[in-house]
């Protein structure tokens, strides 16, 4: 596989929009992955995530979150640098994600961020994804 980060967040999608309680992910997941994965828990946009062992192998789980009327919580998960067509930004030229209601992932020196952290210690970086 090519882009374990763009499989990761079609999982997620795909799961959201067939609305499973939780997606399987492959296994093993890097560094990476489990960074935004513990970002999408701190931004309350999963309930979680879980590393399973079957069989000797690693499975890993998101718990996927839904609103009281049974929506989606993700409504837009998109991958923006891949790995053909890196895309970077500077602190100063951030812009809100659909008028403040989602977030970027953004890779820093300090680790991953979300752009209101990254905006707030001055930091630019690689775009990972955004989240609505």
């Amino acid at each position: 596989m090519k882009d374990i980060v763009s499989d990761m967040l079609t999982r997620i999608r795909n799961g959201q929009k067939a609305f499973l309680l939780e997606a399987d992910l492959f296994s093993p997941l890097p560094n990476l992955c489990i960074n935004i994965l513990v970002v999408l828990q701190q931004e309350g946009f999963i309930r979680g995530f879980k590393k399973v062992i079957i069989e000797d192998k690693e499975h890993f789980f998101v718990l996927l979150k839904y609103t009281e009327f049974q929506n989606p919580i993700i409504k837009k998960i998109k991958r923006v640098s891949k790995p053909g067509h890196r895309v970077f930004i500077k602190s100063k030229h951030f812009w809100k994600v659909f008028n403040g209601k989602g977030i970027f992932i953004i890779s820093t020196s300090q680790g991953l961020l979300t752009d209101l952290q990254a905006r707030r210690l001055n930091l630019g970086g690689e775009i990972i994804c955004y989240i609505e």
